[in-house]
């Protein structure tokens, strides 16, 4: 049985595909008008690679997964429809928050947000109904203003959800679904339930800003699936490392799901490996995404932020940089600038021949010699190294008064500082030494021993699919479903949290029967966040405690919140120890120059990594280039493939002279 993962990013779509024994990897061009496109090119490219017709193909797959940055990409461009949003009375101005009125500058109109008389007090008693003709009046302005979806998100809604249902039954009755003038609608509460108000509405908002889309473009390749002769669900990846079908998708826990399957992919590869600090590199066509993993646990924050908004869905903790192969390099007044903009998949680098006349950081790369024109996607795209070389040229070198290489090295040089300098904010004061930069995405390990010299970092791990990483870290997720509750209980409410968490469990298992699993199949894993002192504090449960267990967790503390997570195990590929060591040296494929980073031309070995094997060693300067990433090893470093093929890069002089093999 096979598995497909694809993973839709901003300049490439990648597919990891496995038949539980063999992994194939594909690439091709992201299409930003059809996502759906893309997405079965890539299926087809797979397909291609075990030599069998797509409906074959598709008859024989038990699982098949995307992660996609399609959500992401709605808010970066501002393209979601126009939302109406319904609060209390006073909260229009700011949404419940303290000044910070992201969401109206951004997302939402001032008029297209209006207040409503109503009441919820701090113990959850309804002080004032919502009054149905106040209501629907608000309603009938919002969509004769243009109101897609209307949002409605009350103040302490998380006490006591009935006005927010009340509303909806009130606008569901004037307005049924089968009416011309029906009009969508979206509750807070039902988006997340906790006790801030503001990041509430922030979440309920977005979900709505980027739900349509989202749904339209899944159920649409879903569809293309189906048709093609693929029988079960097609699962999307979440922004909490687990994945689920289109139809169980709230469509905030999608927003940041590529970047997130790649940290789940190095949490899996920190495991097999047995590392206990690791920083990540994932550096694609578009941006560079960083995150830090300590004890091989998935770092999770229960708050993060989205279209410059604080949202309270919890997600895989990582930063998105603008640093990619497509940023963009400029020169104006002496000074060279390389991102946050991008060129993309559409038109991309200058090399690409699409297009594009503004140099990137691929460009550049093609010019120094790191990238073969020739094997770029293991030959199935030529780059041109001459237009790459006159827009350097007459955008760049010209303004700066230095040689076209000479400039290409300071494009290089830049970005890797601003990479550099992002990935050692994030270490908190750690000494650098102790992490292992995990390198991936496209571009990663093109640039991995500049930023890792950088930043301090001595051992660096590279991938044969790197560049597919986050399609490969979509193939190691479960299918997960979390439930989160704000209590605001105290240890003398305990039998509050007790029926809470059999009210999630017995959602869990419903959730999980329409994904297919039965009961016994679930593993349901809860947590309580206890505050004490101001100072929270998570602690692992037994879903099946009694009230006393609880108190005794608790201690002084108040319960703040409940939290559950339900996770069915499908068909993952891992990669096997193999046995046996290379006892002859490797031997490079060829010989090019290359442009070092100390403006050095030299005569430089380059290597097969698919012709590789465990116990291989060598020593930098060298170039290892796989179909569809390129390994660079700096003066200084040596590489070792270790027995699960990965490349583990050490800083250590090389012993005698040159460059070569050990």
């Amino acid at each position: 049985m096979y598995s497909i993962d694809i993973d839709i990013g901003g300049t490439f779509t990648d597919g990891f595909f496995s038949d539980g024994a063999r992994i194939r990897t594909r690439k091709v061009l992201t299409t930003p008008h059809d996502l759906s496109e893309c997405f079965m090119n890539c299926v087809r490219a797979g397909c291609e690679t075990f030599d069998l017709e797509l409906e074959d193909f598709l008859l024989h797959t038990e699982v098949a997964r995307v992660s996609t940055t399609i959500g992401t990409n709605l808010l970066v461009q501002r393209a979601g429809p126009r939302i109406g949003l319904i609060v209390t009375e006073g909260a229009q101005r700011d949404l419940y928050g303290r000044g910070d009125a992201t969401i109206l500058e951004r997302y939402i109109a001032a008029n297209m947000v209006l207040g409503v008389a109503e009441a919820v007090d701090e113990r959850g008693e309804i002080v004032r109904e919502v009054d149905p003709r106040e209501l629907l009046a608000a309603v009938r302005h919002l969509v004769q203003n243009g109101a897609r979806m209307v949002v409605v998100s009350f103040r302490n809604a998380w006490r006591n959800a009935a006005n927010e249902r009340r509303a909806r039954a009130i606008v569901k009755e004037r307005y049924p679904v089968h009416y011309l003038r029906s009009v969508p609608m979206q509750i807070g509460t039902e988006v997340v339930h906790v006790s801030d108000d503001h990041a509430r509405t922030n979440s309920a908002v977005l979900n709505a800003y980027v739900h349509g889309e989202m749904a339209r473009r899944l159920y649409r390749a879903e569809d293309l699936l189906r048709a093609a002769g693929y029988a079960r669900p097609l699962l999307v990846v979440h922004g909490n490392g687990g994945s689920a079908r289109v139809a169980k998708t709230v469509a905030l826990n999608t927003l940041h799901s590529g970047p997130a399957a790649a940290v789940r992919g190095a949490v899996f590869m920190a495991q097999l490996l047995d590392l206990d600090k690791v920083v990540t590199a994932d550096m694609g066509g578009t941006s560079l995404d960083i995150s830090v993993i300590r004890g091989a646990v998935l770092p999770m924050s229960s708050k993060s932020r989205a279209g410059g908004a604080e949202i309270a869905i919890p997600m895989i903790e990582l930063d998105a940089v603008g640093a990619g192969g497509g940023s963009l390099a400029t020169a104006k007044d002496g000074e060279l600038r390389v991102g946050p903009e991008s060129a993309g998949s559409a038109p991309g680098p200058v090399c690409y021949g699409k297009g594009g006349i503004e140099p990137t950081v691929t460009d550049a790369n093609l010019v120094l010699g790191y990238i073969d024109p020739d094997y770029f996607l293991g030959g199935k795209m030529r780059l041109d190294r001459q237009a790459a070389r006159r827009s350097v040229e007459r955008r760049i070198a010209r303004a700066l008064g230095v040689g076209v290489e000479a400039a290409c090295s300071l494009i290089r040089d830049t970005v890797n500082r601003n990479i550099a300098a992002e990935i050692g904010k994030r270490l908190g004061g750690e000494a650098p030494a102790q992490f292992t930069l995990f390198a991936f995405g496209g571009c990663g390990p093109l640039h991995a021993c500049a930023v890792a010299d950088a930043v301090g970092v001595r051992r660096i791990v590279a991938f044969a699919f790197a560049s597919v990483f986050s399609a490969f870290g979509s193939s190691t997720t479960d299918i997960r479903h979390t439930y989160a509750r704000t209590l605001g209980a105290g240890a003398d409410r305990a039998g509050e949290v007790i029926s809470t968490l059999a009210a999630f469990q017995e959602q869990a298992v419903r959730d999980m029967a329409g994904e297919g699993f039965a009961t016994g199949q679930i593993r349901m894993m809860a947590e309580l966040c206890i505050v004490e002192n101001a100072r929270p504090r998570s602690v692992a449960v037994d879903p099946g405690w009694e009230s006393a267990d609880m108190l005794r967790e608790a201690g002084g503390g108040v319960i703040d919140s409940v939290h559950l997570a339900a996770e069915c195990p499908v068909p993952h590929w891992a990669p096997e120890k193999q046995a046996g060591v290379a006892t002859d040296p490797p031997a490079p494929k060829g010989r090019r120059v290359v442009f070092w980073e100390q403006g050095q031309a030299l005569d430089t070995p380059v290597y097969d990594a698919l012709a590789l094997r465990t116990g291989h060693r060598l020593h930098g300067p060298a170039i290892v280039e796989a179909p569809d990433t390129v390994i660079v090893v700096d003066a200084g470093w040596a590489l070792t493939v270790d027995p699960y093929g990965s490349f583990i890069l050490t800083s250590a002089p090389a012993t005698g002279s040159g460059s070569g093999t050990s």
